[in-house]
């Protein structure tokens, strides 16, 4: 029996040929091109000599009828939302039979060809076969996917969905865009049936937005690093030597935050990680913004002290008091402003 963190694994098995070859419409199933527990992914060519990726999820792999149409549901919901943003592999067709349910998308890049497919010899380019080739990319190729993938992840997580295995693998190629695929394990947000990989899936589970950006932070750890996400938050050891330390060092910043094993201290949305890549993008520093607690803080004591001041002047009158005072008044943070008003005494 699988472990949980291997039940959504779908790996390139290029010569391994299926069992039996499923029916889809106007489409002809040449070879499978990946296969895990819950199926098979088919390089197909449809009725005007395109070739597709195909995904097939057989009914068998659940445990139950109501969570195979709740995978079909997700795969429905998403179809529509695919073919609206960039950093989305594109749905074409989603349907479903006794046995499987299916959907058709984009063909992913070849690793080595681009848009030139050989189909015996066919690999598609993900960030998995990048990382392989490259063992990591610069902190500036790191910024740019991860201000990438955190608009889609922003726009999947607006309609009330998530991802819940984001890892180098599920990230393709298409025209050289990089993209989120395995769009199945797509699911309302909430779901919390263990899907995922280990090392990529925070301690409290999959299922929420805060989940998926964390597991971007681990992606963008073994791509900036070429460490395993295991490692982190080890840094590169050969840090010293890299031309990009600076950029490195505050990117490092950005995914401690990402990547934080409470929640509370983690990104709370996909667009405020966003914001901060984009600051490095600019050569600049994230700006750090102050807790709110430590906001109402200091408004709390500034509006005692205006009170106090308020009470004093009523009861001893300003006319006939001759005091000179003086009082220190400290904020949390330092430096926040604090304005309060005394009344001015009567002239007779």
């Amino acid at each position: 029996m699988p472990r949980a963190h291997e039940l959504c694994k779908i790996e390139f098995i290029p010569d391994q040929v299926s069992a039996k070859i499923p029916i889809i419409p106007d489409h002809e199933p040449l070879r499978v091109i990946g296969r895990g527990a819950y199926g098979e992914i088919w390089m197909a060519r449809t009725v005007t000599g395109a070739l597709r990726a195909v995904k097939i999820v057989y009914r068998s792999t659940f445990e139950s009828e109501r969570a195979f149409l709740r995978e079909f549901e997700g795969m429905s919901a998403f179809e529509p939302i695919s073919r609206g943003h960039a950093g989305f592999v594109d749905i074409l067709h989603v349907g479903r039979s006794a046995e499987y349910l299916y959907y058709s998308m984009e063909l992913a890049d070849d690793h080595l060809a681009g848009r030139k497919i050989d189909i015996a010899n066919y690999e598609p380019r993900t960030l998995k076969s990048d990382l392989a080739r490259h063992e990591r990319i610069s902190a500036a190729d790191s910024i740019q996917l991860g201000l990438s993938l955190t608009k889609a992840l922003e726009a999947l997580h607006e309609r009330g969905l998530t991802h819940r295995d984001i890892k180098p693998s599920n990230i393709i190629f298409i025209d050289g865009v990089p993209k989120l695929a395995d769009i199945g394990l797509v699911a309302a947000t909430g779901q919390q049936s263990f899907v995922g990989t280990e090392g990529y899936v925070p301690p409290e589970g999959p299922g929420s937005a805060q989940a998926d950006i964390y597991s971007l932070g681990k992606l963008l750890y073994e791509l900036s690093t070429g460490k395993d996400r295991l490692d982190f938050p080890e840094i590169d050891s050969q840090l010293s030597t890299r031309p990009d330390r600076e950029q490195l060092l505050q990117l490092n910043d950005v995914l401690v935050k990402a990547c934080a094993n409470n929640p509370r201290k983690r990104y709370g949305t996909a667009a405020e990680m966003h914001r901060d890549l984009a600051a490095l993008e600019q050569g600049k520093r994230p700006a750090r913004r102050k807790p709110t607690w430590k906001i109402a803080i200091a408004t709390m004591a500034t509006v005692a002290i205006a009170v106090v001041g308020v009470w004093f002047w009523s009861q001893h009158g300003a006319a006939n008091v001759d005091l000179h005072l003086q009082t220190t008044i400290r904020t949390d943070p330092p430096g926040a402003l604090v304005s309060f008003t005394l009344p001015f005494a009567k002239t007779k």
